[in-house]
């Protein structure tokens, strides 16, 4: 008689666990949804727009996953009207409805539900509100604003300047449509849009980059200098000072000087006068460059084996006896 109320414990424990998992899986799947945005809308297409599975171009909406988990937004609901936040449902069960980590999925504003899983049953207007409802039909997870002067062919945005956050902004001027981007493409578009933005004249981009080229400019000439014109500046420098020894005796003075050592030699060496006039030429022509290069400064004299120093044309004969 004890077993009947243990089968009844069991049951009401396993009652109660099945409720317990039904209520995380719910809580679960609730925050998955949460992650959810309304990421671009185009409302007035053009004749380069996106067209749909029929062949026809409609307003879109595009809804973005910014987890780095897979989630299930069946069920949930899209509306352009906060008293019906049930308008459009998603459906239920389909595997399409999954949503990869930081991909996109593009719903087609066609007004008619019934062409499929990702069409809505109204038709995005300017000046009109869209939103992202979750599967209870009641909170609303996302929504974004059409501008009333969104040019056609044009939509409105939101990109993540904060990627390690996922910081989602509207941007503030239309933006070409980009249906079905990723994260890596929000990614790159985020810096090229922010920069049209802070800089729309580009004046800031400008000076940076004539800085760069100047700075590289610079950096380039000082290599230059440093590695090619030092050899050219002492050989300038050499040059300076031989022209400097050489002006500071001009040919006046140099005249003058060999006139002065010819008439030394002639009283030192008394009426011989054709070898001190001889000496004088040799230094007249030495200090006027005649001879020897300018470089050297030195006069080489190069002993020479001639006939007039044989040796043997100083011995005497050996005298013979007769």
């Amino acid at each position: 008689m004890t077993i009947y109320p243990c089968k009844m414990l069991r049951t009401k424990i396993r009652t109660l666990a099945l409720c317990a998992s039904l209520l995380l899986c719910g809580t679960i799947s609730a925050q998955n949804v949460s992650d959810l945005i309304i990421s671009e809308v185009l409302a007035e297409p053009d004749s380069v727009s996106l067209t749909d599975g029929f062949g026809q171009r409609n307003g879109w909406i595009e809804v973005f996953n910014t987890s780095q988990g897979t989630v299930n937004y069946g069920g949930c609901f899209l509306t352009c009207d906060r008293n019906v936040l049930n308008m459009s449902p998603i459906p239920k069960g389909d595997l399409s409805t999954k949503l990869g980590p930081r991909q996109s999925v593009v719903f087609y504003a066609s007004g008619n539900g019934d062409q499929g899983t990702f069409y809505v049953d109204f038709k995005v207007e300017k000046g009109k509100t869209i939103y992202l409802v979750s599967n209870d039909g009641r909170t609303i997870i996302d929504s974004l604003t059409v501008p009333s002067d969104l040019p056609r062919g044009k939509s409105v945005s939101k990109a993540a300047f904060d990627n390690k956050e996922m910081d989602f902004q509207v941007m503030d001027s239309p933006t070409e449509p980009t249906p079905g981007r990723s994260f890596k493409d929000l990614a790159a578009e985020t810096n090229p849009q922010k920069m049209a933005r802070t800089d729309p004249h580009g004046f800031i981009l400008t000076i940076v980059s004539v800085t760069v080229v100047f700075a590289a400019l610079a950096l380039l000439w000082f290599l230059f200098a440093s590695l090619f014109q030092g050899g050219d500046k002492k050989k300038k420098k050499e040059e300076a000072k031989a022209s400097a020894l050489s002006s500071a005796t001009p040919s006046e003075s140099k005249d003058e000087i060999a006139a002065a050592i010819a008439m030394a030699l002639s009283a030192e060496c008394g009426s011989d006068g054709e070898t001190a006039a001889a000496i004088a030429m040799a230094l007249e022509s030495y200090f006027c460059d005649a001879i020897h290069d300018r470089e050297s400064f030195v006069i080489t004299i190069t002993p020479r084996n001639t006939a007039w120093a044989e040796k043997s044309l100083g011995f005497r004969k050996t005298p013979q006896r007769k």
